[in-house]
Parts: C-alpha cells; sequence; structure tokens
C-alpha cells in the first residue's frame, strides 16, 4: 500500500513539473517563430516605418555603391523581401535593395531604449511565468501528497473495517424447517358418557402412536419458530362402566299379554376403541427447547368392541291375562318364558359384542407442552404432556324402541318357539351422548432439515 501511494506522489510531480516546462517552451517557440525582418534593436520591421540608413552601410546589396544624400535622412519602408532579394528591403525614392541590418527605426516604439524596456518586461514575464510554475508545481505535488495520503487512511480505515466484519458473527439470516416426528403417548382417557341412569366418569387409558409433520418459519436460530402440525395417529383406548342394582321393566305381547321384571345386581362393561387421530394444530418452539402445539383433532373411531358382565340377573314374567281376580300368574327364571345361562360358579353372565359408534367423528381440542433437546445430528427428541377434550360429537341414541333401552332384549315365547334373551351393550342401552377426554405423557423424535 506504501508503495502504491509513492507511486503516485511521483507520477503527480513530473505531470506538474512537466507542465511547467512546457509552458516555457511555448513562450521560446513563440518567440523563434517571429518573423525574419528584424531591426538590430530587435524590433520587427514592417511595411511604412520610419528609418535612417546607418553611414557604416556603404553598399547596396546590388555592389552599387551608396550616395551621400542618403544618409541622414528618414526613409519609408516600401518593401520587405523578394523571390531573389529574400532579405532585401526597399526604401521608398531608393529602387535598390539594402540590408535589414543597415537601417535604424525612426518609430519611438522600435528604439533600442524602448526595446530594452520590453526585453525587460519580457523577462521578468519570464521569471513570473517559471516562478509560477514553480509553484504550481509544489500546489500540486502538496495536493497530489495529500490525496495520497487520504487515500492510503481510507484504505487503511478500510482494511480495518473489513478484519471488524470478519470478526463479527454473520447476520441472521431467514429459514424455514421442515420435520417429520414419531411420537409415543399414554395416559388417562374416558368417554365422558352422557346417560340415564348416570354412568359417572370411570376412567381408563390410551396409548397411541403419532406420526406427524410441521413446517416451521424462523427469522434466526435465536429467535421463536413457529409453524403448522399434522399427520396421522392410531392407537387404542378402553375405560370401563359400572352400574349397580339395575332394574328393567316391560310389557310384550305374544298371544296375550306378558309383564317381564328384571333385576340385576351388577352391570359392569368394558368399552375399547381401536381410533384414528388427525390433528391440525399451531405449533411454537422457543429458543431454549420449550414447545407448544394447540389446535383441533379430528377422532374417529373405526373398531368399538366391548365386553360385558352380568351378575345374579333374574328374569320374572307375569301373565296378564292368565290372571284371575289379580290371582296373577309369575314365572321366574323360565326357559320357557326367559332365562340367562348364567355360570354356576359366580352366578355371571359374560358376553362380548361391537358398540354402535364406530366411523362416529368426534372434534377434540388438543393441546401438548414440553420441552425438546437438540442433539448434535440437528435432530432433536422430546418429551411433554398432552390433553385432548371433546367438543362436538355426531354419536346419538335416537332409538324410538323403548326396548332398545334395555340392557336384556327378551323375545317372548310364541306357538312355535320358547323366549330368548339377548344381551345388548350398557352403552346402546343407556347412552345418549359420548365425549372425549384423555390426558397424559408424550415422548417423541423428531427428524428436522432445513430449507
Amino acid at each position: 500500500m506504501n508503495n502504491k501511494l509513492l507511486k503516485v506522489t511521483l507520477l503527480v510531480a513530473i505531470f506538474a513539473t512537466t507542465q511547467a516546462t512546457a509552458l516555457i517552451a511555448q513562450e521560446s517557440a513563440t518567440a523563434a517563430s517571429e518573423p525574419a525582418f528584424i531591426y538590430t534593436s530587435g524590433a520587427v520591421m514592417e511595411v511604412g516605418d520610419t528609418v535612417m540608413i546607418h553611414e557604416d552601410s556603404l553598399r547596396y546589396l546590388t555592389g552599387e555603391r551608396m550616395s551621400k544624400w542618403v544618409y541622414g535622412v528618414p526613409h519609408l519602408v516600401r518593401q520587405l523581401g523578394t523571390q531573389t532579394k529574400p532579405t532585401g528591403v526597399l526604401l521608398r525614392g531608393i529602387y535598390s535593395w539594402i540590408a535589414q541590418g543597415s537601417l535604424i527605426p525612426m518609430n519611438a516604439n522600435k528604439t533600442q531604449e524602448y526595446m530594452d524596456a520590453q526585453r525587460a518586461a519580457a523577462e521578468a514575464a519570464r521569471l513570473a511565468a517559471e516562478e509560477a510554475a514553480r509553484l504550481a508545481a509544489e500546489e500540486a505535488a502538496r495536493l497530489a501528497a495529500e490525496e495520497a495520503a487520504r487515500l492510503a487512511a481510507a484504505e487503511v480505515v478500510e482494511e480495518e473495517v473489513e478484519q471488524v466484519q470478519d470478526t463479527l458473527p454473520p447476520a441472521p439470516q431467514p429459514f424455514q424447517i421442515n420435520r417429520f416426528s414419531i411420537g409415543v403417548r399414554g395416559g388417562l382417557a374416558s368417554l365422558l358418557h352422557k346417560a340415564e341412569p348416570a354412568l359417572g366418569a370411570t376412567w381408563g387409558y390410551d396409548a397411541l402412536l403419532d406420526l406427524q409433520y410441521a413446517h416451521y418459519w424462523a427469522k434466526a436460530d435465536d429467535k421463536v419458530r413457529l409453524g403448522l402440525l399434522t399427520g396421522v395417529s392410531v392407537g387404542f383406548m378402553q375405560n370401563k362402566k359400572t352400574l349397580q342394582d339395575l332394574k328393567e321393566q316391560s310389557t310384550l305381547h305374544s298371544e296375550g299379554d306378558i309383564l317381564y321384571n328384571v333385576t340385576m345386581d351388577k352391570v359392569m362393561t368394558t368399552n375399547s376403541q381401536l381410533q384414528l387421530e388427525v390433528p391440525v394444530m399451531f405449533s411454537m418452539v422457543t429458543p431454549k427447547g420449550f414447545f407448544l402445539n394447540v389446535g383441533p383433532k379430528f377422532i374417529l373411531p373405526v373398531y368399538t368392541p366391548y365386553a360385558q358382565t352380568i351378575t345374579d340377573a333374574h328374569i320374572s314374567a307375569t301373565l296378564l291375562d292368565m290372571s284371575a281376580d289379580n290371582n296373577q300368574v309369575v314365572i321366574k327364571d323360565n326357559v320357557v318364558m326367559g332365562k340367562l345361562d348364567m355360570d354356576p360358579k359366580d352366578n355371571t353372565y359374560s358376553h362380548k359384542g361391537m358398540n354402535n359408534h364406530q366411523f362416529d367423528l368426534t372434534i377434540a381440542v388438543g393441546g401438548e407442552l414440553g420441552y425438546e433437546h437438540q442433539l448434535e445430528s440437528g435432530h432433536s427428541v422430546s418429551i411433554g404432556l398432552y390433553a385432548n377434550y371433546g367438543v362436538f360429537s355426531t354419536y346419538k341414541h335416537f332409538s324410538n324402541n323403548p326396548l332398545d333401552h334395555n340392557i336384556l332384549l327378551i323375545t317372548p315365547p310364541n306357538a312355535d318357539a320358547v323366549a330368548s334373551v339377548v344381551p345388548n351393550s350398557m352403552n346402546n342401552a343407556y347412552v345418549n351422548k359420548l365425549g372425549y377426554l384423555d390426558a397424559g405423557l408424550k415422548v417423541a423424535f423428531h427428524l428436522n432439515w432445513k430449507k
């Protein structure tokens, strides 16, 4: 950098000196190009000048001797030079050529004193021009040095700025993160049955596998990432319901009225369902790893089995048409009139079947909150809590047949067959509406890649 500055300074100084020298040379060339007809005083000889012939001049250019009368009297210059006499001067009244050095000017501005003064003035002007050129060269050199110093300082500052910029961290650039997550979760769950009689909020459990995709936007690594999350979850949930001292009554008609009275000491039902979930959630991840997912979930049960046990069930049939004077005929636990095949060991009747709420959609509001740990590979693992609450369900029990609201469905006997007893699910018999609630713990592995 210093060598560059020295070169710039020398070039500017040489340029200034060359300019001054050129000015002086131009003046000299101008002087050298003046006309050849001049007096000995240095003045320019012109046609019309008044002159006298020097007494030391004896002959014309043609060689003839001059007459005495030409001396001491003024003459006018008539012509300067000709092809044969290129340096001769022709005076009016004298028709012979005379050498220009033989003439003395009579004009005041062409005398020797005048010319000496002119030469002195020209010399002074020349000296002044040289001094001005020198000063201009010095000023140009000074300005060049100052400009070189300024450029050098600017270059140093620029280098320092570049060095500082090299040490500064790069400016944060916006980026996007795509994420595929595999997670498992499990905890407490309930279908929140609404029924008459009330079944209570008995809790069960659920376990699900989550396959999710999320897309995040972020301005920098040290900023909060916001995004959208969706995917699909498949899992299993189960809960139990129990009713005690249950009584049912129905009147059936088959060749006469039959009044059935059914008592059950305890009815215990285990409801299960295999379900699919589709979340559409807002997701946020902080720079410290805390995350929050909030939004709706669409829950679809696709398989809804149940297992039910009835303890100490008794069926009594009253034959109304066979009664006379209020002497009713009552038959209890009779195969013909209706009876369950109870297990003699514990006096229970167990059966399995399907609940009728499969493919009934439930919309829930879900949330996940927890901590995410970043791995060196750029991927991450997380652990957190989750909860989902159903706000809408398409399931409703609309049957207008009162017999559909019994756990034991009885077909009365007729002339061709005895009575038959078919058990019904507690859900199918008593539940009018279903809800959904679960909460628990979730762990997940996240594959992250920037875009």
